[in-house]
């Protein structure tokens, strides 16, 4: 077993309807918790998160902490914001499963995070007032040397 550290940046507004604050607007744990970001210089969010990797090659890695969710092949991380009340006002999926082994094997031999921007400017609602949530694709990369 191994690990591999992720950098999540959220470049967005938010949800449409939201009554939390930044206290209640992160990545979300398995026991609910949101775990905040840090300001960017760019006004955006950074999330720097740690998975466990597990399993070998042919087969998919299996990325597995307190932030991951879902299913061993099919796992996500949760872009969390809730109200002051303690309800969800939007949860989004961010799938981790476009992360191979050559991403991994990458990060590690260069001692660098997996990075993933996800831009996020145009939040939308129903009619009813209801966020819209569900999936968001990102991409992940090498990132950048510093």
């Amino acid at each position: 077993m191994s690990e591999i550290n992720l950098t999540l940046i959220y470049d967005g507004l938010g949800p449409v309807f939201w009554t939390g604050g930044p206290e209640l607007f992160g990545v979300q744990d398995r026991d609910e918790a949101l775990r905040p970001g840090r300001a960017g210089a760019d006004g955006t969010l950074i999330f720097d998160l740690s998975l466990r990797v597990t399993g070998a090659p042919p087969k998919p890695p299996v990325l597995s902490g307190e932030v991951a969710h879902g299913p061993p092949g099919e796992r996500f991380l949760y872009l969390s914001w809730r109200n002051r009340e303690g309800n969800y006002a939007q949860r989004l999926k961010l799938p981790l499963s476009t992360i191979g082994w050559d991403l991994i094997a990458a990060a590690q031999a260069e001692n660098r995070p997996l990075v993933a921007t996800l831009e996020d400017k145009a939040p939308k609602a129903t009619k009813t007032g209801a966020n819209i949530g569900g999936t968001r694709p990102v991409t992940w990369r090498l990132a950048a040397k510093s």
